[in-house]
């Protein structure tokens, strides 16, 4: 499903990333560990077709990353920091948007927010949303495209470990 083979990224004179190997099979959950500045957003957009690299070999879904087409994209589910977030419109809405861009029926807006425990708060207006509820939001949009293949860049960031189950 992901395969990457001696990738290396440089910005400036700085190396990012040298010499990353990945082979990630279907179903398997895999995680990048590593302190802040490590690369692993670089690496992340790397493998979306995001960024380019320097060097090395990158395929998703068996395809070159830069050959994917716009409907392999969409089988690709990514979270990252707070991005997409409209603060006016209310959960629903926001998720509308994703629906519409998509192609996703309006009834998995209902489903994506119940899942991830939004289902009262669908009416809100996103500003008035909690740190937390902002990234379950953001979370619901991508359960909601069902995707083959999901990101989640600092997916507990802002979330209380109480309610992280």
């Amino acid at each position: 499903m992901i395969s990457a083979k001696g990738i290396c990224k440089s910005f400036a004179d700085k190396e990012v990333l040298s010499g990353i190997d990945l082979d990630i099979k279907p179903g398997k959950i895999f995680g990048l560990l590593g302190p802040s500045g490590a690369g692993k957003t670089t690496l992340i957009r790397i493998i979306t077709g995001q960024l380019g690299f320097d060097s090395g070999e990158v395929r998703v879904f068996a395809k070159p990353v830069n050959e994917l087409t716009g409907d392999d994209k969409k089988k690709i589910g990514i979270m990252m920091d707070d991005h997409g977030v409209y603060d006016r419109l209310s959960c629903t809405d926001n998720l509308k948007i994703f629906a519409d861009i998509y192609g996703v029926p309006y009834s998995e807006i209902g489903k994506a927010l119940k899942e991830t425990g939004l289902a009262d708060s669908a009416k809100k207006p996103a500003m008035k949303l909690s740190k937390g509820m902002r990234a379950r939001l953001q979370l619901a949009r991508v359960f909601m495209v069902r995707p083959k293949i999901l990101f989640l860049d600092e997916p507990t960031s802002g979330l209380d470990p109480l309610t992280m189950n």
